[in-house]
């Protein structure tokens, strides 16, 4: 089950990527088109009112004009959209795309724009701070080159219970029935067969025996088999793919183990390493998970307004 995100907006870059104006012709249809009858705001008209003098109607009837047009700014997508299906077919929900190796090239990130993506999420869990960089120049350059308006939010890893990196293997198919052993132990590359590594120490202690064990959500689905010190027996119930630094939640009787979170903290040193690495170049928003109160959320924005000061 996906976790929760707290998001925070950061301040506007200074630099806005270029816009276009429709012309009155293509903007004629976002206008509130004159009415056959002026609308009416009072019907009354017993008694003198002090502001129908302003408004000349034999009627006694004040009238409101229509607005005058003005010109609208937009991004390229937006435009054809609206040339395409008008304002009232206009998508309104906004998209947010998580940016990876196989969709991080200019030629993916336009495709992803012009299907319409108008957020660029960098998950932190994944890449070095200096892939992350080169994502994020690509998505301005887009922006600058092309006129879109993709902004890009960073996504912190927080203290969420995640696998190890395969020992260098991209991925690992776990098929119905299997024993696999999550353990909290370090091991030397390759990995014993059927073996995972967790980040988090507590890991056998909080779960137990009949737990469901989810990867990323539902790729797939173990049920907690044997507990044999710092390792975990789960056989499998439900086939996926395991992809490294993928992240794991517990469900015991239908609902979420959550108190394996709660002596961990909101934000890790880590990610406090990447939120500086955010405001410095310049991200537009950041997302926090597994926020326990208020005073995390006011105590981010406060440093991050420290440290934006004279950007």
């Amino acid at each position: 089950m996906p976790a929760a995100h707290s998001l925070l907006h950061l301040a506007a870059p200074k630099s806005v990527a270029p816009t276009s104006t429709l012309s009155p012709a293509g903007a004629a249809h976002l206008r509130l088109l004159p009415s056959r009858r002026p609308q009416r705001l009072v019907t009354s008209c017993s008694s003198a009112h002090p502001d129908l003098a302003a408004f000349p109607n034999p009627n006694g009837l004040l009238v409101a004009e229509p607005a005058a047009a003005a010109p609208i700014d937009i991004d390229v997508a937006t435009e054809a959209e609206l040339r395409e299906n008008g304002s009232r077919s206009t998508r309104r929900t906004k998209l947010v795309c998580t940016v990876g190796p196989a969709t991080c090239g200019p030629s993916e990130l336009e495709a992803l724009a012009v299907g319409g993506m108008n957020v660029a999420r960098l998950n932190m869990c994944h890449g070095d701070r200096e892939w992350h960089r080169k994502v994020i120049s690509s998505v301005r350059r887009l922006n600058e080159e092309k006129g879109y308006a993709v902004a890009v939010m960073m996504d912190t890893e927080g203290s969420e219970i995640h696998m190890g990196d395969l020992g260098g293997a991209p991925a690992a198919k776990a098929e119905d029935g299997e024993i696999w052993t999550f353990s909290v132990r370090s091991f030397e590359a390759p990995l014993p067969e059927l073996t995972v590594h967790v980040n988090y120490e507590g890991f056998a202690e909080d779960v137990r025996v009949g737990d469901d064990l989810l990867v990323d959500g539902g790729m797939a689905r173990f049920e907690v088999v044997e507990k044999l010190g710092p390792d975990v027996k789960c056989r499998c119930t439900d086939p996926g793919l395991l992809l490294p630094r993928a992240n794991l939640t517990f469900w015991r009787d239908g609902s979420v183990v959550r108190a394996k979170n709660a002596m961990l903290p909101t934000i890790t040193s880590k990610d406090w390493l990447d939120i500086d690495f955010g405001i410095a170049v310049g991200v537009d928003f950041i997302a926090v998970s597994f926020v326990k109160s208020a005073e995390v959320i006011n105590h981010l924005k406060s440093y991050i307004a420290a440290r934006s000061r004279g950007r």
